[in-house]
């Protein structure tokens, strides 16, 4: 559900994104191939680019490990520890609702191409200046769909401005425009909440028209009596299908608009190569920094290369395996406490063993087991402390002064965390100390007394 949800977040802002560019940078352009080919690589790349192994197509960034404190931090803010409780799933409400959204626009998607079938059915096929066409009873304009194109009674007498719609309609066919309206209509549908969508949607519906009214005057027709015969053109009688493209006053006066509109300049191609490749760049910037910081939170007990060999792996109290956490989902995962390098306390909790270093984890399933509550006790563990931010002034002027005598070559980051533990309510303060660019973590009582720093 959570990636179902990513999935759309990033397909959404990436279809914002090429909104923002198409409208701030080419709409106005007369290069309405170069204009269409952005459009299709914009509905296109919102589609695909969410599922891209992007890691892979980006290089990873080293992270810094995190302590167990901070992890412990994490997982505690999520909850107290307890069995899990229910509650409600809002993820699944915003699910649910985006997906009848989406049902209903495919299903009114279906409805219009039932429209077209049963239009086409009451049609005769016609050969008119040498196209075929099909007629349609009674009034109204002409229209596409596909590779037909209607023509009406009305239309077909009306001599005068028959070759110049007839040409435009022809355009559509051999430009295959209608891949262009049905992928923008099933966008449209799967994005329905994203303004974003249905600018870019009428953005690709106009373009087409202008695209259409560029190769009718490339035959030859007159500009000034083309822009007559829009204009002399009436809807109204046989209604048009909305799938198909046809005759409306909504895109009449942008229609003359760009036929009157100067040619673009060469040096304008220029804005091509700064929106479609900033979008992308930006897209896919997002979701390698994304992945990476996920990467390193999720799992760095598992796979962070300090870890040795022969570390110890406890799940929900238990002795596990390193194989046995990496296939936990991590969504599971409640808590997670990491022991490196220190051989005492591991013998201390765990017995007579060699290793130095400790993972355990902590489902959500059995956070209040009894096993796992006996472990943190022992072990005094960094999941028995909740973890809350503090002012930089709860580091006592004594603190100040041992950090300042032990650790000349360090500065404080200016991270104070108040460590609290959850069965006595004892408290320590935890210090992020950097040294060099590795920061490491100093805890002091509140009294200032130096307990303990830990390196990762």
């Amino acid at each position: 559900m959570e990636a179902t949800l990513l999935y759309l977040l990033k397909a959404n802002v990436v279809l914002a994104l090429f909104a923002a560019a198409y409208y701030g940078l080419l709409r106005r352009l007369t290069f309405f191939k170069l204009n269409r080919a952005f459009l299709l690589l914009a509905l296109v790349f919102a589609a695909v680019y969410p599922a891209l192994p992007v890691p892979a197509l980006l290089p990873a960034v080293a992270l810094p490990a995190l302590p167990a404190a901070t992890l412990g931090a994490a997982s505690a803010d999520s909850g107290a520890l307890g069995p899990a409780t229910p509650r409600f799933d809002w993820q699944l409400l915003i699910l649910g609702i985006y997906a009848l959204g989406t049902g209903a626009l495919l299903l009114r998607l279906l409805g219009q191409l039932l429209s077209l079938a049963w239009v086409r059915q009451r049609t005769q096929p016609l050969v008119v200046l040498g196209q075929p066409v099909r007629r349609l009873a009674g009034l109204g304009g002409p229209f596409s769909f596909g590779r037909d194109i209607y023509l009406s009674d009305s239309t077909l007498a009306d001599t005068q401005h028959l070759p110049a719609a007839l040409r435009h309609e022809q355009a559509h066919v051999r430009q295959h425009h209608t891949f262009d309206v049905l992928l923008a209509q099933v966008i449209t549908a799967l994005a329905w909440p994203n303004p974003a969508a249905w600018l870019l949607r009428r953005a690709v519906l106009d373009n087409l028209e202008y695209l259409a009214d560029h190769a009718a005057l490339q035959t030859g027709l007159d500009r000034r009596a083309y822009q007559y015969s829009l204009l002399h053109q009436q809807p109204g009688g046989v209604p048009a299908p909305a799938l198909a493209f046809h005759f409306s006053f909504l895109t009449l006066k942008n229609r003359i608009t760009m036929l009157n509109q100067p040619a673009s300049t060469t040096g304008q191609l220029g804005r091509y190569l700064l929106a479609a490749p900033l979008v992308m760049a930006l897209a896919l910037g997002y979701s390698g920094a994304r992945a990476q910081t996920v990467t390193a939170v999720v799992q760095p007990a598992v796979f962070h290369p300090n870890i040795p060999d022969n570390a110890l792996y406890y799940l929900d109290g238990q002795p596990s395996s390193k194989q046995a956490i990496g296939d936990l989902p991590p969504s599971t995962i409640f808590d997670m406490d990491i022991l490196q390098d220190e051989p005492a306390n591991i013998k201390r909790i765990f017995g007579n063993t060699t290793a130095t270093s400790a993972v355990i984890i902590t489902t959500r399933a059995n956070a209040n087991s009894p096993a796992v509550l006996d472990l943190i006790e022992k072990g005094d563990l960094g999941s028995g402390y909740t973890h809350t931010p503090a002012q930089a002034n709860a580091v006592t002027p004594k603190a100040l002064a041992y950090i300042t005598q032990h650790y000349p070559d360090a500065r404080l980051s200016g991270e104070v965390i108040e460590v609290k533990r959850k069965t006595t309510g004892a408290v320590k303060y935890q210090v992020q100390l950097i040294q060099g660019k590795r920061p490491f973590y100093a805890f002091f009582t509140p009294q200032g007394e130096f307990l303990k720093e830990v390196r990762h």
